[in-house]
């Protein structure tokens, strides 16, 4: 077994330089299905109207499924497909901003963002024979594009 020893210099420096990046990398991001997102409310057939639905409660629902419906676990595919690369990604997002945290963490909030946009229109065909007669097209998790649109990110200190 080989033995390396090497002698680090300019320590004061680095950490001075260390100091100097945890300072500016504060903050986190938050990325998903937002609580100020809804679906709108609608009028049923007979008149009645129904309460604007949260798209967080219905994409929860379609994560792990309910008794009409199976899982289409699309937010945990995301990550298993992606978490992979977020740790190298934040690093350089990091370096290409010269470790301005606010901005590192909205690149990054963007880049997951997208990745879950990019899941779910990605999702196969996979609808009730009714859901297709009543959406026109089959494409699971797909309908008017509302969770889609609703995908966001939010950066705080």
């Amino acid at each position: 077994m080989a033995i390396l020893k090497a002698r680090l210099t300019g320590g004061r420096q680095l950490t001075q330089t260390l100091r100097e990046i945890g300072r500016k990398m504060t903050g986190s991001v938050r990325v998903g299905f937002l609580e100020r997102s809804t679906y709108p409310s609608r009028v049923s057939k007979k008149g009645k109207a129904t309460p604007a639905l949260s798209v967080a409660q219905v994409m929860f629902w379609n994560e792990y499924g309910t008794t009409r419906s199976k899982p289409r676990p699309a937010m945990r595919q995301t990550v298993a497909e992606n978490e992979g690369s977020w740790g190298g990604d934040l690093a350089k997002i990091a370096a290409a901003t010269n470790y301005d945290g606010k901005q590192t963490l909205a690149l990054m909030g963007t880049r997951i963002k997208d990745q879950i946009v990019s899941t779910i229109a990605r999702w196969p065909a996979d609808n009730a024979p009714s859901t297709v007669k009543r959406k026109g097209f089959n494409h699971g998790l797909v309908d008017k594009g509302i969770a889609q649109r609703a995908v966001d990110f939010e950066v705080s200190e």
